[in-house]
């Protein structure tokens, strides 16, 4: 099994406690509002949003199974692994992400993620597909952040 690591930062105008909320606590509402043409559902099949939950997420183009191995609220740090489903392809047994949400004094915050992609039979990643997944991330954050911007009653 091959190991492809990368890192990711985004520095965010919204607080790290308000979008860790929105993106982590509140995603299954939140995540289908803010990227109504990407994200369908995500459903809990088990667990209660805690380290062990199991979650279906349904987009556009299929589905695929997390499960939540840490979070912690006080520091806003939220650790997955994406089990099975259309991410994973062919060549991929697991994807690990960490998210790290750090506040600044502007009252915004630094998003830190950091992605572990475990391939099958030590098979190669290059770097234009671990640009589109960075990519992926970035946008979807901005549309949380654009949602978040556009609603200032969620709390």
């Amino acid at each position: 099994m091959g190991v492809y690591t990368s890192e990711f930062e985004h520095v965010s105008p919204i607080s790290a406690a308000k979008l860790f909320k929105a993106i982590i606590l509140d995603g299954p509402t939140i995540l289908p509002k803010a990227l109504p043409g990407i994200v369908k559902s995500i459903e809990f099949i088990e667990g209660d949003g805690g380290p062990g939950t199991i979650r279906k997420h349904t987009s556009a183009q299929g589905s695929f199974i997390t499960e939540i191995e840490a979070i912690d609220k006080e520091k806003y740090e939220f650790r997955y692994s994406v089990r099975e489903g259309r991410k994973l392809g062919e060549n991929l047994e697991k994807i690990c992400n960490e998210y790290k949400m750090v506040q600044r004094k502007d009252g915004g915050c630094i998003v830190k993620k950091t992605t572990k992609h475990y391939t099958k039979h030590n098979q190669t990643l290059d770097e234009k597909y671990l640009k589109a997944d960075d990519d992926a991330t970035l946008a979807s954050l901005k549309a949380v952040e654009d949602f978040l911007l556009a609603n200032p009653d969620y709390n």
